[in-house]
């Protein structure tokens, strides 16, 4: 039987492989991903902001892979939970 580290790196290995497959090189996805971080950061509500860089992240996807589905479908669902962010107010 492999062992949980031999189980994880395999693990790794695969979602690295697929998500490069979709995503392209992680080096050029994070780039596009870093540079509206710098935009983002003006946002003043932290929640929000975490959210937006969620839809960012969802939208450097879809440049690399525009029919990529689930990601235009997470990007929506992160949009919706800004509203439910400014419906839930201040903590």
């Amino acid at each position: 039987m492999k062992s949980y580290t031999e189980q994880f790196d395999k693990a790794v290995r695969t979602v690295t492989q697929e998500r490069g497959e979709k995503y392209g090189h992680p080096a050029v996805n994070f780039n596009r991903i870093a540079a509206g971080d710098i935009v983002i950061d003006e946002c003043p509500d932290p929640r929000v902001r975490h959210a937006l860089r969620m839809i960012w992240t969802k939208v450097c996807r879809l440049v690399e892979t525009p029919d990529h589905l689930d990601s235009a479908v997470d990007l929506a669902g992160y949009a919706r939970t800004i509203c439910m962010i400014n419906d839930y107010g201040d903590l």
